[in-house]
């Protein structure tokens, strides 16, 4: 079990942007992608993109969300903690430019800015995506939060079964299990409010998509170890393989099989698999855990007879929820190129004496950033 929050922003007419650098990493960032030469159009995408990205990594600083650890563009990592520091975004410098070829970097898709933070509770991995393209109705910036519980962190030398008794003060009654998800739920929800309202003070938005959700993974194998994780670059952040995450997370792996065992009735929550993949949406109405092999994961998926569901193709039960008629078989995706390149459209709206940065002259964070 691990919580997700997902932030999806459609910004306001952009402020545009004139040739003023923000400072230290972020510069960086620019230096590498404009090596000086590209088209005025496309130096000022790349400026309006960066500089959302840094108001954003404002809004995040003024909830003491300060811990760097990957800055990226596209598939290539210009900034990845691989030693666990903190407070590290002075630390990421990087020679980019002399890595990145200049012609492909004029057409970027997607910048990344990945963050940690902890608090007493819960341990989050904060993804921001600013995506120069976006399909139409989705938005260009996104914010992808997971929250994994940081009591539950694996100790040294702890093996799953020792991890096993920790967890069980958890699962020993409905009430015990329905108080915790409570009280985790309220914690994450308050932050993920906290952090949508500094967003809406940094960034001019027009709208605004906000949802929270817990995920519970199901794996098709046991799981016992974390050097048993399946890690993806591209599914939920908790899946990247950050340094030291798993330990954080290997809980959230022995999770459905302790539903299974003590026969947790369980609602509202998404089923994944072993990449985060959506397999079901549990509604309001649940389903005895224990009465399926839904959980277990010494046997073989099966959909619940029951419960409130909505099932998912793409997943690694696919087949056997199209042999259930739950879901359709996968045909091929033949949908047309509805794309709309956003920051080019707001370029095309404005004249090159338009052109004035806005970097954040009334916050004193800049200066780190």
């Amino acid at each position: 079990m691990y919580l997700t929050g997902k932030i999806d922003i459609d910004p306001s007419q952009i402020t545009v942007y004139k040739k003023v650098k923000p400072t230290k990493l972020f510069s960086k960032l620019v230096d590498a992608l404009t090596f000086g030469s590209l088209s005025q159009k496309r130096e000022h995408e790349t400026f309006t993109a960066v500089a959302i990205l840094q108001q954003l990594n404002i809004a995040l600083r003024t909830l003491n969300v300060k811990n760097v650890i990957r800055l990226a563009v596209d598939d290539y990592d210009f900034y990845l903690d691989e030693k666990g520091e903190e407070d590290d975004l002075e630390q990421a410098m990087f020679e980019f430019k002399a890595k990145v070829d200049p012609i492909e970097s004029e057409f970027f898709n997607t910048i990344y800015l990945v963050l940690e933070h902890n608090d007493d509770s819960i341990k989050y991995l904060i993804e921001i995506s600013v995506y120069r393209k976006h399909k139409i109705g989705e938005y260009p910036i996104k914010i992808n939060v997971n929250g994994v519980m940081t009591d539950l962190k694996t100790q040294d030398g702890e093996s799953s079964e020792q991890l096993k008794a920790r967890l069980e003060p958890i699962f020993s009654s409905q009430e015990a299990y329905d108080y915790f998800i409570k009280t985790k739920k309220t914690i994450f929800n308050s932050f993920i409010d906290e952090l949508e309202q500094a967003v809406r003070r940094y960034i001019k938005i027009d709208d605004i998509k906000k949802t929270t959700t817990i995920q519970v993974i199901r794996p098709n194998e046991k799981v016992s170890s974390k050097e048993q994780i399946k890690h993806d670059r591209y599914a939920d952040p908790v899946y990247y393989g950050y340094y030291g995450f798993d330990n954080y997370f290997l809980y959230s792996w022995l999770w459905a099989d302790m539903l299974f065992s003590h026969n947790m009735y369980v609602n509202d929550f998404y089923m994944v698999d072993s990449l985060g993949n959506e397999v079901m949406n549990v509604g309001t109405m649940g389903f005895n855990a224990g009465d399926y092999n839904t959980l277990n994961s010494d046997a073989s998926f099966e959909p619940p007879g029951a419960g409130d569901i909505s099932y998912y193709g793409e997943n690694e039960y696919e087949d056997t929820l199209a042999d259930a008629n739950l879901i359709e078989d996968s045909a091929a995706d033949t949908e047309a190129d509805t794309s709309s390149d956003w920051l080019s459209d707001d370029y095309d709206n404005i004249s090159g004496d338009d052109m004035s940065y806005n970097a954040c002259s009334s916050c004193g964070s800049c200066s780190s950033d």
